[in-house]
């Protein structure tokens, strides 16, 4: 890793940049937090699986209603009552809305499968390591921190610890 701040080279470990100071701990914590994430393989599968149960079990309620309306309108309407011209406007109506239904459900299969494309192409995106991004070639030597802070103490002539 290099630091953000000088582009010296770092350890992973390091709390502190050994050239400028900086404080390495958020920096680290914060690129941690960028790192994709994958999903669990056995949630994802779970997940799946719920979403078929879940189809099949609106496919046989919807199977159960359109037998139902086919009944009202077949048998009731048609042969009890003897209206077909009736009967039939209102299979025409049935099929019409069916078709209908049946277009809102693709549009919105459609857009998920386009979100879901989009956010597969985010997520396999490797990041791309520091040492790519900068090469150690670019810096010049920062002096380190405690480089000559020896010399700004001041000793007074003639002093002693000792006196």
């Amino acid at each position: 890793m290099y630091c953000p701040n000088c582009g010296a080279k770092t350890s992973i470990e390091q709390k502190f940049c050994r050239s400028c100071g900086l404080g390495l701990e958020k920096i680290a914590l914060s690129l941690a937090e960028e790192l994709p994430t994958r999903p669990d393989e056995k949630m994802l599968s779970e997940k799946e699986r719920f979403e078929r149960l879940g189809v099949a079990a609106l496919s046989v309620f919807g199977v159960g209603v359109l037998a139902l309306l086919l009944y009202l309108i077949i048998y009731v309407k048609m042969i009890v009552q003897g209206k077909i011209f009736a009967g039939l406007a209102l299979l025409v109506v049935l099929i019409f809305m069916g078709f209908g239904l049946l277009a809102a459900i693709m549009f919105a299969k459609a857009k998920d499968a386009e979100q879901a494309s989009g956010k597969r192409r985010t997520q396999h995106v490797e990041p791309t390591p520091t040492q790519e991004l900068l090469s150690e070639g670019h810096f010049e030597p920062v002096p380190s921190v405690t480089d000559r802070t020896t010399e700004l103490l001041s000793v007074e002539q003639g002093k002693t610890r000792d006196s």
